[in-house]
């Protein structure tokens, strides 16, 4: 990802593993305490119909889980775990939260958070003993496919596999044309990568047919190394297909290429296996009402300048010059970035925030975004409790003409907050797989233990 402002789509879409829109967990019995069905709790009548509500599209045969909650005994052989994950709120994995400085301006779209009564259900179910109950109780099985693949979606892949050696990150662009012949319309993505293992993220950019690219596959890192692409789509671990709403859609002329840049990380996890990722869409004909214009915005390196953009100083930044630097040791580090959306003259749109989403490295733990309108600041989405194995978009869930909107001279603030300690398990896994026992300041960069503060956005505003 370039340290600059750059276009983003896919990946802020769609949040997390949908729901199917199975009903919630219910029961003729009585209700007992925290809204618990009174009477013998059991798998098919009370348990599977909230597997289904919001785990199934991952956990299924083929899924982006490793492993199934479909049958009773695959809930069974891992029913503690479900408990213990479920009451923590680790899983179904969902990063946007309420928190005591940060109400979200409207609900989220295919929100996957279990309601207490449904996590009380599954810890009724597990100390009882973990009942089957009678087939005949369970609800219609899921007959959604699971979230691996975009349906009905076209594919491009590299002619052939890239295999990773050194133990260097490594970012590869390979082109991939789809060939069109007149203006379409992208209204879905998705990255099927082939060993997950080792791509740390991919990102598509579109380019027009006039660009001059260094060949079929090249090195490519910090950027494709083309005037003015445009990025639009990212996958990071976690993400999975991503759609627009109708009506809503990027513009692609006649003659576009993508250049996809695959971001490959050599660990101790990773295997040999060869790589093809390939890149998954549909496109239509058809003009949409809405364009969209995903953005990504941070990692400014400097002090904020005339245009309104930059890093807002820090009380370790002496004498208000900020420097992005994280110190080694440091448990509660922040930095902040400072975004004021510009004019575009008299034609301006009214823009409307459609999705958002939040991106750091390992040493993330928190992230707030927030705008700013006449000297009144409110929060758009806080991620409190930051994972980098689990990166996805939140879409508000309201008509588009009543979404959050962006105008001129509105300022967005990013407000990361780094662990930079050996208490924090993932970036000290990392700094023990390189033989460090100590942790070491960390900069803003591109490489997974360098760091980044981003705020993506996906605007939409009226087509003309």
């Amino acid at each position: 990802m370039r340290l600059v402002l750059v276009a983003l789509a896919g990946a802020l879409v769609v949040a997390a593993c949908s729901s199917s829109g199975a009903p919630a967990s219910s029961s003729d019995d009585g209700v007992g305490d925290g809204g618990v069905p009174s009477g013998p709790i059991t798998f098919h009548k009370h348990v599977e119909p909230v597997l289904q509500k919001v785990c199934q599209n991952c956990h299924v045969a083929g899924g982006i889980a490793p492993f199934a909650l479909v049958t009773y005994d695959d809930a069974k052989a891992v029913a503690g775990s479900i408990v213990a994950q479920t009451a923590a709120r680790v899983m179904p994995p969902w990063g946007a939260q309420d928190t005591a400085e940060c109400k979200p301006p409207m609900p989220w779209k295919n929100d996957l958070r279990l309601t207490d009564q449904e996590i009380a259900i599954l810890a009724a179910w597990h100390t009882g003993g973990n009942l089957e109950g009678d087939p005949k109780d369970a609800p219609p099985p899921r007959t959604s496919s699971p979230a691996t693949h975009l349906s009905g979606a076209l594919s491009l892949a590299p002619a052939t596999p890239f295999t990773l050696a050194g133990s260097n990150d490594t970012f590869k662009c390979f082109v991939l044309d789809p060939k069109l012949t007149a203006t379409a319309y992208l209204t879905a993505t998705n990255f099927v990568p082939t060993n997950k293992t080792i791509v740390h993220h991919a990102l598509a950019f579109a380019i027009p047919a006039s660009a001059k690219v260094p060949g079929d596959t090249y090195d490519c890192f910090g950027g494709p190394g083309i005037d003015n692409p445009t990025l639009v789509a990212a996958w990071a671990p976690g993400g999975i297909p991503a759609e627009y709403p109708p009506d809503v859609g990027v513009s692609l002329q006649a003659g576009t290429r993508f250049v996809m840049q695959v971001h490959y990380h050599p660990h101790a996890n990773g295997t040999k296996d060869p790589d093809a990722t390939a890149f998954e869409y549909r496109v239509t004909p058809t003009a949409p009402s809405y364009e969209a214009v995903p953005t990504l915005i941070g990692n400014f390196a400097s002090a904020v300048g005339s245009d309104g953009r930059g890093l807002e100083p820090g009380p370790d930044d002496p004498g208000g010059t900020p420097t992005f630097m994280i110190p080694a040791g440091a448990a509660n580090h922040v930095e902040t970035m400072h975004f004021v959306m510009p004019s575009f003259g008299p034609l301006t749109p009214i823009i409307h925030i459609l999705g958002i989403g939040a991106h750091m490295h390992l040493a993330g733990r928190d992230e707030k975004i927030t705008i700013t309108r006449g000297g009144t600041e409110s929060c758009l989405m806080q991620e409190p409790a930051w994972s980098f194995n689990w990166q996805r978009g939140y879409a508000y869930d309201a008509p588009i003409e009543s979404l959050p909107s962006i105008a001129p001279g509105d300022t967005l603030r990013m407000r990361c907050t780094y662990d930079n300690t050996m208490q924090n398990p993932d970036l000290a896994a990392a700094r023990s797989e390189a033989g460090m026992t100590q942790p070491t300041n960390i900069a803003l960069g591109e490489s997974t233990t360098d760091e980044m503060c981003l705020g993506a956005f996906t605007f939409v505003y009226k087509a003309r």
